[in-house]
């Protein structure tokens, strides 16, 4: 008889348990942000462009060491130049993402002009969308080709223009941006 009482009033005590739990009310309120709002950010502009640079460069960096380790392997001939192109392709939404946020931050973050003028942002960081401009345009270039004059189509480089273009692109042109942003992350500091 003991046991039957107690099991009763376990099963009793399950119930009410289970009862009590359900009746309350549990809300989750999740607030999801527009892509403006979550780029808004408050506080000064330098300070902020800083920081968003500083995210957008090291994502840049690891495009620009995949697209050098690919051009590196297509030279020695240790890839094909379709896996090349292929490699360049699989990074230009990478790039083109990093160019949005850019564009959603200017527009959504005010950037007074008397800021713009200013030497940290003209000499420093106004080479960041240079930087990602030129990515772009490389591998657009390489992988789409160029626009005829003559007959307004895109061509197809040949291989010499691709190396000649890397070489002026993204050694030389991508170091130099790369130098002048830096500087303007570091003068921010």
């Amino acid at each position: 008889m003991k046991k039957k009482h107690l099991l009763i009033l376990i099963l009793l005590i399950a119930f009410s348990v289970v009862v009590a739990g359900c009746s309350q009310e549990r809300k989750l309120e999740v607030k999801v942000l527009s892509p403006e709002e979550a780029a808004y950010m408050e506080g000064d502009p330098i300070e902020n462009l800083v920081k968003k640079e500083t995210e957008w460069l090291g994502r840049l960096e690891v495009v620009k060491e995949e697209i050098d380790s690919a051009y590196s392997g297509w030279d020695q001939g240790n890839i094909s130049k379709e896996e090349y192109l292929n490699k360049l392709s699989s990074n230009m939404d990478v790039v083109r993402t990093i160019v949005k946020e850019f564009d959603l931050h200017m527009e959504v973050n005010t950037f007074p002009a008397d800021v713009k003028n200013q030497d940290i942002y003209q000499d420093g960081l106004a080479y960041g969308e240079k930087l990602r401009t030129t990515v772009n345009n490389y591998i657009y270039m390489v992988t789409r080709g160029i626009r005829d004059m003559e007959t307004g189509n895109l061509k197809a480089l040949d291989d010499d223009q691709i190396k000649g273009l890397h070489e002026s692109q993204m050694v030389e042109t991508y170091n130099d941006y790369k130098t002048k942003l830096e500087w303007g992350l570091e003068q921010a500091k």
